[in-house]
């Protein structure tokens, strides 16, 4: 029967232009001044406005923010060295630069508002001039990041509120994107940016830039002494600092996506782009002021130095001529996603091989990032938690797509550079005066690095997704440029099938309303085939509110199932075991939603509350997770763990068959399980119905020791039987109360009531 209300939520989800959700998402300039003339106009690379004092140096700007002023830093170009000092500006203009420059990327990643490329700005002793007028450090200056107009003084600045009704929006836009199998990811390269694509709704990371990494303070060095190695004795112990190093910095970006796919890019820019500017150096050099190191970096930069960096010695390229380097990389992600497997966590990760052109090529990559993985010491890195790929960024690589599937589990178009190649652009040096040029007359609509040039380098991505899907049905494709967070280039890769779209985080809300729109306009989903739900969240058939008092489960109290006495311990700890957790989480392990102790321990400060848009989530702040460990401790009963005890060692025999039968129903024939052998899948989902039923007499027995354990019977017996019954999604899905979360979440419990050394038993 035809549901009208598919039709409405549809019209409704169709209403809105994405840009117009730019507003909600970063600051701007008040309508009641846009009559005022800008000073001049550069390229809006980072949307929003912001005022500040102008600064020239990093340093300065970080001592100022400190001291509670706000300001605008100011540079020609900015360099690695200039990070800090972007990160504590209210905003950032240089007078070079692309939409694909160092300050632009970075800056999008941050949600902080800049302008580049703004030419009529010169950097002079004591301040800046723009098209003549001298303009003072410490003077006042308003950038709109959106339209790249830069404004002599200050502007009033206004920001709004998403309204209620924008997380409904985004909910149902989340659920057409579900059906047509189309992931909204993030581009993230710190635990910072991680947490905000994810708090946007993102589903993962789709490009997770390595080489921004290495370019804080105290990780710059680091790779400028292995740059500088002279030895193969300094050489290694440069790359033991540097993996070290990696190490910390992947766990906290995976973490931060716990259960959601991460797609870590190598090394990508050539060696030279870590080392300080050669011209700088050369001119010291000149007045006699280079100290040893300096004149071992100038050294390096001359011998490093490329007429045409873009098209030179990068990428995979890189790893050819300087071995030691992405080996150094797939063990750092190993063992972070070792150290994550072993605190409970679920590391997807994605290990992506930049700049490929031929299959040679990228099977030789392969070996490197396989024989790593191997000599990793983590045998549970397999199935969904390691994949490698490739970046396809080169007109080659696109056009013989389908050769390259041989060696790759998933593919990502990178079509910033892919822009860059196919018009033979150096996107730094055009952007800025000639692009406004052509698009004067005529010569070009729009800025092909804003928005995707269909005819040209969308036809290579067409070429490439269709290429691919032919020779390997299975294979993931994603595209992980800005062109991803520009409406209809999104509307133009879901029509070309792809299965992800990653942009900067505050592109990301966009961005998921622009792949609901295009999936419904391209017919790959129709509306009337969704589900649709309100209040942002599914509970039970009846729609059960999860916020009610009420201690009832969705599907009513199960037999012989005791109601819980939730108090803010056992929050606390159902909290610590699962993470981070939505609402409806809660509701699951506690069969209700304590809105009151929920509320409480976020007022202590011990529960993070996160609004993510279509969705919330709750985790323990590091003071909360000392809390819930001093509370744990004091109330441990070694009686309960005893009693526990005879019981466990029967639960991890089928512990031990349960993953066997996970790796069965994503793997067959040692390839990712395409799903298209219906008897297959049938014989899977068979033994998780048998797997289920025999798990209940050792179920029974737990709870036994301890009461609150049966809910987990009920629970565990509810989603075998959905998966059985056509929703296999509920065999291992993750975050979506499959019976691999609930079974994983159980045997947390267990863990942590016995005081289990998860490492050393290594059975998780």
């Amino acid at each position: 029967m035809h549901d009208q209300r598919s039709d409405s939520v549809s019209a409704a989800v169709n209403s809105i232009h994405p840009d117009e959700l730019d507003v909600f998402f970063h600051a701007g300039l008040e309508t009641t001044i846009m009559t005022s003339k800008p000073a001049t106009t550069g390229l809006p690379a980072s949307p929003g406005a912001a005022v500040g004092e102008v600064v020239l140096d990093a340093a300065q700007a970080v001592a100022m923010a400190g001291a509670g002023r706000s300001v605008i830093l100011v540079r020609t170009e900015t360099t690695p060295d200039d990070v800090l000092g972007m990160q504590a500006a209210q905003g950032i203009l240089t007078a070079r630069g692309g939409l694909g420059s160092h300050a632009a990327i970075v800056a999008r990643g941050w949600g902080k508002p800049a302008v580049v490329g703004a030419v009529d700005v010169h950097v002079v002793a004591g301040g800046i001039e723009i098209n003549g007028i001298s303009v003072s450090e410490g003077d006042r200056l308003t950038i709109d990041g959106s339209t790249g107009a830069v404004y002599i003084g200050e502007l009033e600045v206004s920001s709004h509120e998403p309204p209620t009704e924008l997380k409904q929006l985004l909910h149902w836009a989340d659920q057409v994107a579900e059906a047509g199998r189309v992931e909204v990811r993030a581009n993230a390269d710190t635990q910072g940016d991680a947490s905000m694509g994810r708090t946007l709704g993102a589903k993962g990371i789709g490009l997770c830039r390595t080489e921004h990494m290495f370019l804080s303070p105290d990780r710059l060095p680091m790779m400028r002494r292995f740059i500088l190695s002279e030895t193969a004795a300094e050489e290694q112990e440069s790359l033991q600092q540097l993996e070290k190093a990696q190490v910390a910095d992947f766990e906290s970006v995976i973490e931060a996506m716990d259960g959601l796919p991460v797609t870590v890019r190598l090394l990508d820019p050539p060696l030279h782009e870590f080392l300080p500017d050669i011209i700088d150096l050369t001119a010291k050099k000149a007045r006699g002021s280079l100290n040893s190191v300096e004149s071992k970096e100038l050294a390096a930069a001359r011998r490093l130095h490329e007429a045409n960096p873009m098209l030179g010695i990068r990428g995979v390229r890189l790893g050819m001529v300087r071995s030691g380097l992405y080996e150094m990389q797939v063990r750092a992600l190993s063992i972070a996603a070792g150290n994550l497997i072993q605190r409970g966590k679920q590391p997807r990760i994605e290990i992506m091989i930049p700049l490929v052109v031929n299959e040679r090529e990228l099977s030789i990559a392969r070996q490197w990032v396989t024989e790593a993985l191997d000599q990793s010491g983590h045998p549970e890195l397999t199935g969904e938690a390691i994949s490698i790929g490739a970046m396809i960024e080169t007109p080659r690589a696109a056009l013989v797509a389908g050769s390259l599937t041989a060696h790759s589990d998933f593919f990502s178009f990178g079509t910033n550079d892919l822009t860059q190649m196919t018009f033979a652009f150096s996107r730094d040096d055009v952007e800025a005066r000639m692009l406004p040029a052509y698009q004067e007359r005529g010569v070009l609509e729009e800025n092909p690095f804003a928005a995707l040039d269909f005819d040209g380098v969308g036809a290579l991505v067409e070429m490439g997704c269709k290429a691919a899907r032919q020779a390997k049905p299975s294979i993931k494709l994603g595209v992980c440029g800005e062109h991803a967070g520009h409406p209809d280039s999104v509307g133009f890769f879901v029509r070309a099938g792809v299965d992800s779209v990653s942009c900067s985080p505050f592109r990301v809300p966009l961005s998921r309303l622009a792949v609901a729109q295009a999936l419904l306009a391209s017919g790959r989903v129709s509306a009337e085939d969704v589900t649709f739900t309100f209040n942002g969240y599914r509970t039970s058939s009846a729609d059960a509110d999860y916020r009610s008092s009420s201690s009832e489960p969705p599907g009513g109290q199960a037999v012989g199932e005791d109601e819980l006495s939730v108090d803010e311990d056992l929050v606390l700890y159902v909290i610590r075991i699962r993470g981070f957790t939505p609402p409806e989480g809660i509701q699951e392990s506690l069969g209700m939603f304590p809105t009151d102790i929920i509320a409480n321990l976020v007022g202590q400060g011990w529960v993070d509350h996160m609004d993510m848009g279509d969705r919330e989530m709750y985790t323990l702040t590091p003071e909360g997770q000392k809390e819930q460990r001093r509370r744990f401790d004091s109330a441990a009963d070694p009686a309960i763990a005893q009693a526990l005890s005879t019981t466990y060692q029967p639960f991890l025999k089928i512990n031990t068959e349960f993953k066997e039968l996970c790796n069965c129903w994503q793997l067959k024939d040692g390839a990712v399980n395409d799903h298209c052998d219906i008897a297959y899948d049938q014989q899977q989902l068979d033994a998780l119905a048998s797997l289920a039923d025999r798990a209940q007499p050792v179920l029974v027995q737990l709870a036994e020791a301890l009461p609150r354990l049966a809910r987990y019977n009920s629970r565990l017996q509810e989603a075998a039987q959905r998966a059985v019954a056509g929703e296999t999604k509920m065999f291992t899905g993750v975050m979506c109360g499959s019976f691999h979360d609930i079974w994983m979440e159980l045997h947390e419990d267990l863990i942590l009531l016995q005081g289990i050394n998860r490492a050393e038993e290594g059975s998780f």
